[in-house]
């Protein structure tokens, strides 16, 4: 049905006596009739006609532009258009000319039919004229002018909508230096809008103090987020179009090959802006029919100049790290999830043992920091050279202190062990929950217990967690805090805990720059012992609280207590969580950093993840399916339904973490490929939570190669890929569930 054979108000097609006239004086009476207006603001508009009704009520604010929207679409019984679903292949079909002229938008087309946006439904012509543009008869929709102008630009001259960008973003002072690509070498594409676009993003990441920048495809948009403390939030939106000269941009700087999309690439250049130094890492990945995600990494030189007593720690907690880097043979861990601010932690401690008179190699992938006075060794697969090829290497070299990126694999481990046997102090990192698991994880990669036994000399698990800004935080009392978190009575430092509140100089957001929470476990002749004889990691936790062990939650609420953090900081970090004894982390928190006695029947224990808790008789389990896929959810829905599971749907990654945040979940199918988040990001953020650290995930994926390697290294209990048998999907929703009860 056309717009034509619609119209049945004849009062829509002419304006009345005594209202504007001007080129949308039609609007004036159909926003009085929809109670949008009154008469006296509509002849005040009458008499404003250089302005016209619609921008003079938006700019007066009578009215928003949604109001206006839904009044005209309700009198022309016409559909609110939604503008993001319009795309470059439709808009070829009306010229830009005729489509700025008549201030049309082509939202959708088929063999027979063209669905515009527009502000004014009443043109007959206009209609006849798109249709003999397009070849299909024409459909109006209704959205507002300035909207229409703003996606015209996009689809069209999408520099145009950069320049507009560019003109909200501070005035960028961006160079490349050293390993950025020459003037001369440069592609042309660097002199386009876009280029100023990513100069002045880095610029202004810079200035905010963000440590990424992420540009990310999504459905008619490339999304650009900046993670300032650890949080991602959305910066701008990008014209689809600019996507691909903004990877282009950024390849060419990072010297990366502009002419394969098809593969991961990852580089490095450095930049001077405003003045600063800093260096960048640039990661690109593939997306799945919609292009390339971009992720820049800034680093901060300042950061690696730092010591141990540069760290913020604990007087207790700065005691322990002082003893254990002070071993010249032996070796210390330093565990944790990716970010978690492991390599600030190791180079701090680089830094201190770097006399001069010792020889410190550092074997890396990558090398993120280069620091003067240390040999750094890059890792390189791709050549051949491994952690434990490099290693090996390294130890010929006569080094005093050696630093392992990260210990992946038993060569790896193994080497590292016989060097710290053979009169070498080696630091390494290694991917667990907490400090007591890392000995789990080593007996695990095979090494013999009594090896770890002789060589390890402590271990530090470590978070990263926001610091209230000192600006607008403001103090509550005590009693805010639930019972079990709250300081025991005889707690002899002064209590001054405050919340977030926002304020111009932390950007609203209540948290300025992070600070870690650690518990470090150093390993005496008690713990040694019960490593040998196979002792589980709450027994280790336990044994190692007489040299001082405090667990992240202990470390975590001194900083609660004393104003530097929130209670829900720390608990969005570390997670909440209920022990067998039925005491809350928290309640441990209270009585272990207070020095209260533990009874012996009930130890405490480290927070390292349990499995979930059987359900009782008539419990539903409910299951979360996150897929983009909304005919995927339905089939995967109806598959568990039938088997008594209570199923909840995300649409991508950032809905089912906050799902998850919410509880109640017991198990998560989860979709590779999703906008926003995929599932291996989806992954790593569940396994770096305390709380969600052992809630089981099934991967669902089209993909084959090293996908199901990488979703199980990441943690995921089971793998399937589409098309999704319901037979085998049931089996292995039930085995993974029993297997997490058992």
């Amino acid at each position: 049905m056309t717009v034509q054979s619609q119209r049945t108000d004849s009062a829509l097609d002419q304006p009345r006596t005594g209202q504007p006239s001007g080129a949308d004086g039609w609007l004036a009476p159909v926003l009085v009739r929809r109670g949008v207006l009154t008469p006296d603001q509509a002849d005040e508009l009458g008499r404003s006609a250089a302005v016209g009704v619609w921008g003079g009520a938006v700019d007066r604010a009578w009215a928003t532009n949604d109001q206006i929207v839904t009044a005209v679409a309700g009198a022309f019984r016409l559909p609110v258009a939604d503008l993001a679903k319009a795309d470059a292949r439709t808009a070829e079909l009306i010229p830009e000319k005729t489509a700025r002229r008549h201030l049309v938008l082509p939202i959708h087309a088929n063999d027979r039919t063209i669905r515009v946006a527009t502000a004014d439904p009443r043109d007959y012509d206009v209609e006849q004229n798109l249709r003999f543009v397009s070849g299909r008869e024409v459909e109006f929709e209704i959205a507002a002018p300035a909207a229409l102008t703003e996606r015209l630009d996009e689809l069209y001259r999408p520099e145009r909508s950069i320049e507009r960008l560019l003109s909200g973003l501070q005035p960028a002072s961006v160079e490349a230096v050293e390993e950025a690509a020459p003037l001369s070498d440069r592609d042309p594409a660097l002199d386009a809008p876009v280029s100023k676009l990513v100069d002045a993003m880095i610029s202004d990441a810079v200035r905010e103090g963000a440590s990424d920048i992420h540009a990310e495809p999504v459905d008619g948009a490339v999304v650009v987020r900046y993670r300032n403390d650890g949080v991602l939030r959305e910066v701008m939106q990008l014209p689809e179009a600019a996507g691909a000269a903004l990877v282009r941009r950024v390849k060419v700087w990072a010297k990366l090959d502009i002419t394969d999309p098809l593969r991961p690439h990852d580089g490095r250049a450095s930049a001077r802006v405003e003045g600063q130094v800093v260096d960048l890492r640039v990661s690109t990945m593939p997306i799945a029919r919609r292009g390339e995600k971009v992720v820049i990494r800034i680093l901060d030189r300042t950061m690696v100049r730092g010591s141990v007593d540069d760290l913020g720690l604990l007087p207790h907690e700065h005691d322990l790290l002082q003893r254990l880097i002070g071993f010249r043979e032996g070796m210390v861990l330093v565990t944790g999830p990716t970010g978690s601010g492991k390599t600030t932690t190791l180079y701090g401690a680089l830094n201190q043992l770097k006399t001069g008179k010792v020889n410190i190699v550092t074997v890396e992938d990558p090398v993120e920091y280069d620091i003067g006075g240390i040999s750094q060794i890059q890792v390189s697969d791709a050549q051949g050279l491994t952690f434990a090829k490099a290693l090996r290497s390294v130890l010929r070299q006569d080094p005093d202190i050696v630093l392992v990126g990260e210990i992946r694999d038993r060569e790896t481990a193994d080497t590292a062990v016989q060097a710290g046997f053979s009169g070498h102090f080696v630091l390494s990192t290694l991917h667990t929950n907490d400090a007591p698991s890392a000995i789990v994880r080593l007996r695990d990669m095979g090494i013999d217990a009594f090896k770890i036994a002789a060589v390890l000399k402590g271990v530090v698990a470590q978070r990263l967690i926001r610091r209230l800004c000192p600006a607008c935080s403001k103090p509550v009392a005590v009693e805010t805090l639930p019972a079990e978190a709250r300081p025991a009575a005889d707690w002899q430092t002064p209590v001054d805990v405050r919340q977030a509140v926002g304020c111009r100089a932390c950007n609203g957001r209540g948290y300025r720059g992070r600070i870690a929470v650690m518990e470090i476990m150093p390993v005496d002749e008690t713990v040694s012992r019960l490593i040998d004889a196979g002792a589980l990691s709450e027994a280790l936790g336990h044994a190692a609280r007489k040299s001082g062990f405090r667990t992240l939650w202990e470390s975590g609420m001194e900083r609660v207590w004393s104003g530097v953090t929130s209670l829900d900081e720390l608990t969005r970090v570390l997670g909440e969580r209920v022990q067998d004894d039925g005491t809350t982390s928290t309640e441990r928190a209270a009585a272990g950093a207070a020095g209260a006695a533990t009874p012996a029947a009930s130890p405490v224990r480290t927070p390292e993840p349990e499995p979930l808790a059987a359900k009782a008789a008539g419990d539903v389990t409910r299951v979360l399916i996150a897929d983009d896929d909304p005919q995927m959810r339905r089939l995967i829905r109806s598959v568990l339904a039938r088997e008594g599971f209570e199923v909840e749907e995300a649409a991508d990654g950032l809905d089912a973490l906050e799902r998850v945040e919410q509880g109640g979940i017991d198990l998560v199918v989860l979709d590779f490929e999703m906008p926003r988040l995929d599932g291996l990001g989806v992954l790593e953020e569940l396994r770096a939570q305390v709380r969600t650290a052992a809630l089981p995930v099934i991967m669902l994926t089209g993909h084959t190669g090293d996908t199901e390697e990488k979703a199980l290294d990441l943690g995921a209990q089971d793998y399937l890929t589409k098309p999704v048998q319901p037979r085998s999907l049931v089996a292995r929703v039930k085995a993974v569930l029993k297997r997490a009860h058992s």
